[in-house]
């Protein structure tokens, strides 16, 4: 069947039902109604910059990007995408930047206390940054595990950088440290302001960094990173 355009409202009495058809078979299927609104520029809307994929077992976080045009900054090519999934949200004026992280997914921490931790020699191992056209102004960061990291270092900074290019095992160029939280551990949580130099965004990159000696890949470990910012004006700016 072609497509049909109504001028007027549809109703229905008995709801409606989205279905499939087996191309060989011709068998009808149920399956979930999905509506679909593409969003464009405006005042609420935050659709610059350029967004990465999330990882194949996490498709869902790609929502945000695909339905309502929201895109969050890319993230570095040293960490691995499939464990890097990053999405922003905007509500009432409060833009809520947030990154799920499996470090099993080839994520690696460094051989000197405040290394980058990423893909192993990879440069530009940041998992994003931070501008105020996607994040807002930032005013609160908030960090917590839920799956003990393993085989790489258990302690895990967050960091900033002016520079996006610094390779995993490697010192942070003009690095400023977010949160010094220790060795992680399941339901482990810290929270702090966001500071005048990440609200300044004048060192933008975010980075995670080993705060102990541990040369080696992360067999298991999940962490959460959370960054809520204010959009003051209709650019956020």
């Amino acid at each position: 069947m072609a497509n049909t355009t109504f001028s007027g409202p549809v109703r229905s009495e008995g709801g409606f039902q989205q279905v499939t058809k087996n191309t060989t078979t011709g068998a009808i299927t149920p399956s979930q109604f999905a509506l679909q609104t593409i969003a464009t520029t405006g005042n609420n809307v935050v659709d610059t910059s350029t967004g990465t994929a999330a990882g194949a077992n996490n498709a869902s976080l790609d929502t945000g990007a695909t339905i309502f045009g929201i895109v969050p900054n890319a993230i570095g090519a040293g960490v691995p995408a499939d464990g890097t999934n990053h999405f922003v949200s905007k509500v009432d004026g409060t833009i809520v930047s947030t990154w799920i992280i499996d470090l099993h997914a080839g994520y690696k921490s460094g051989g000197t206390a405040g290394d980058a931790i990423g893909t192993g020699g990879a440069a530009s191992a940041h998992i994003g940054s931070i501008t105020k056209e996607v994040n807002g102004i930032p005013m609160l960061i908030e960090m917590g595990c839920v799956e003990a990291p393993t085989g790489g270092d258990p302690d895990i900074n967050l960091d900033c950088s002016a520079t996006g290019t610094t390779a995993q095992d490697a010192a942070l160029t003009s690095g400023t440290n977010l949160l010094n939280n220790g060795d992680l551990s399941l339901g482990f949580y810290a929270t702090a302001d966001a500071g005048a130099t990440l609200a300044a965004m004048t060192k933008k990159f975010l980075y995670l960094t080993c705060g102990a000696v541990t040369d080696a890949d992360y067999t298991a470990g999940k962490v959460w990173i959370r960054i809520t910012g204010m959009a003051v004006d209709h650019d956020n700016s």
